[in-house]
């Protein structure tokens, strides 16, 4: 799915234990605006600059000054179009200064 909402994402995964990491940056490079995280049971998607996307569904959690995140499992089918909506105006906005942590750790909200 994000690789169709946002089809000229660069994909790279992030050296991090225990689970996999996976950033997403546009394809001219710069920072991750995106960070897949697969910890089971999680499955994170984390948006760098989350706090001022609009979200009118709702998906959005996190209380981060800037970053928010999408719990995958917790999307419903109906939600998909609000995410790839998500993704695309992260992609949209994504700009040289936009950073994400690649130190995630469990739980942390963003």
């Amino acid at each position: 799915m994000l690789q169709s909402a946002w089809p000229e994402a660069v994909e790279r995964e992030a050296a991090r234990e225990p689970g996999r990491t996976l950033l997403y940056t546009s394809s001219g490079g710069g920072a991750a605006v995106l960070r897949l995280v697969v910890d089971p049971p999680n499955l994170l998607l984390h948006f760098a600059e989350g706090a001022g996307l609009p979200d009118p569904a709702g998906l959005l959690r996190g209380e981060g000054r800037r970053g928010r995140f999408v719990c995958l499992g917790a999307v419903a089918s109906g939600d998909e179009r609000a995410l790839r909506a998500l993704i695309a105006v992260a992609a949209a906005g994504a700009s040289a200064t936009t950073e994400i942590d690649i130190d995630h750790k469990p739980g942390a909200t963003a």
